[in-house]
């Protein structure tokens, strides 16, 4: 059974990304289902997920849309169910979220969906079959076909959920739970950071304050009071950005729900 990830103190900061999430998964037999609830749970938590479905704009190629989307997210979440890599898509999706995760340090987060993981680290039943026909249709490109057996492998070595033996709610449950303690400066850690930022500013203004009232004459320490004067004025810019950021990114989370 894989481990749960849900000890790992790792966090990310999602101001850095336009996604949250990006979720992997074969259409065909969890779109309806597992995928439909999930989705719903990030979005109803705040959390901005990335599927095809829902978030690929009207005319958008998805050959070049999909890449980018995985390189725009903190986190990539992998889907396997049993026909999974029957899909080179979802094959060529899993390469390009390993080359983020080594690349850009993206967290990556498999759930092993109605599968036994081991089939998938050594491509046994479903994914034995699937590589049969890729060997079959790929023969030219060989080294296309172990590229994906290596990304099918490393990606079963990263610590994840087992869906055997749990129900879909509880499973959708943990996942977003997860989910939401890697984001770790979102919501509430975002105010509480933008209160201490204030409480820092107020502070240093109130020094700033009663240094000039005192009239200093030294040169170098009216020089001083001058730069730390225009360190404050960015500081303070940057606290009025990070409150327009995240209310921009609260907007379009309310939006991206109110869609679906």
């Amino acid at each position: 059974m894989a481990a749960s990830p849900s000890s790992s103190s790792s966090g990310v900061d999602p101001s850095q990304h336009k996604y949250d999430v990006f979720i992997s998964f074969r259409g065909d037999e969890t779109r309806l289902k597992f995928i439909s609830h999930l989705y719903s749970a990030l979005i109803g938590k705040d959390i901005k997920a990335y599927i095809d479905e829902k978030s690929l704009e009207k005319g958008e190629d998805i050959s070049r849309a999909l890449p980018k989307a995985i390189e725009e997210s903190a986190i990539s979440i992998i889907l396997f169910s049993p026909d999974y890599a029957s899909s080179t898509w979802c094959l060529d999706e899993l390469v390009h979220i390993l080359k983020c995760q080594k690349e850009k340090s993206q967290i990556v987060l498999p759930i092993f969906y109605e599968v036994d993981p081991s089939n998938i680290r050594k491509q046994e039943g479903t994914y034995y079959t699937s590589f049969v026909e890729h060997e079959k249709r790929f023969s030219n490109e060989i080294e296309k076909v172990q590229q994906w057996r290596k990304a099918l492998k490393e990606a079963s070595g990263n610590s994840g959920w087992d869906s055997r033996g749990k129900s879909e709610a509880s499973l959708v449950d943990e996942v977003v739970k997860d989910v939401k303690k890697k984001l770790k400066y979102t919501g509430e850690g975002v105010k509480n950071m933008l209160d201490g930022l204030e409480t820092d500013l107020e502070s240093a203004n109130k020094f700033l304050e009663d240094a000039e009232e005192k009239q200093l004459t030294d040169d170098n320490v009216r020089k001083w009071l001058l730069e730390m004067k225009e360190v404050m004025y960015q500081a303070d810019a940057l606290k009025d950005k990070i409150k327009y950021e995240e209310m921009k990114r609260k907007a379009e989370s309310d939006s991206e729900a109110q869609r679906h």
